[in-house]
């Protein structure tokens, strides 16, 4: 489209100062314009409330992190006991399949009743090594209450950040951009802007209409 004053660009172009003084009248007229919708004051509360968002989700990967690795060490401490468990308990097996109990000598059968009862021993202490390694995975998982929280949060402020947005966005439509009637769903109703949720698929017709 050309210019609807030549003259004027030609002079802001040869003057400096006057295309300073151009630049600034637009920044002070978009200012008025998104303080007049409150806008300010919508992009001023994201503005403090995004770092402690970012602060939320770093705290959720920490914890997240420190249960996983909390998990995996005491599932390699546990691991090799019931290794242990498994392999000693087949070679008592195999004695007791080899054995001929009737025709054992009372040394022999005294010997594979010793064996038997060393094991059973060493299966309790591994049991209650193991239930202690269970308990310690799940509490490990306690993470998952307090990351749950965090994250609702975070999702919180990102949907009335969402809201708010697109209020202004309808706001500042030009006329006759957006319907009557889509401005109307969007703007009343259990999915409105401010409402609870937002329907994505209508936000998303919304936003092509308007060019986005």
């Amino acid at each position: 489209m050309m210019d609807a004053n030549p003259a004027a660009t030609n002079a802001q172009d040869d003057n400096p100062e006057l295309m300073y003084k151009g630049l600034g009248h637009v920044v002070r007229a978009l200012h008025d314009a998104l303080t007049w919708v409150g806008a300010d004051e919508i992009l001023a509360e994201a503005s403090n409330e995004f770092p402690s968002a970012r602060e939320r989700l770093n705290h959720v990967a920490v914890l997240t992190e420190k249960a996983a690795n909390s998990v995996l060490t005491t599932v390699e401490n546990t691991l090799p006991i019931q290794q242990n468990l498994s392999k000693y308990s087949n070679i008592l097996l195999q004695q007791w399949d080899a054995s001929n109990i009737e025709a054992l000598s009372k040394e022999d059968l005294l010997n594979l009743a010793a064996s038997t009862r060393e094991f059973i021993a060493s299966a309790h202490s591994s049991s209650a090594t193991t239930e202690k390694a269970l308990s310690e995975i799940m509490m490990a998982q306690d993470f998952q209450d307090l990351t749950g929280q965090l994250i609702k949060k975070v999702v919180t402020l990102l949907e009335r950040t969402e809201k708010d947005l697109l209020g202004l966005l309808i706001s500042g439509a030009p006329d006759g951009a957006i319907s009557a009637r889509k401005k109307d769903d969007l703007l009343a109703g259990p999915g409105a802007v401010g409402g609870i949720q937002l329907n994505q698929e209508s936000v998303d017709d919304l936003l092509s209409d308007l060019g986005f």
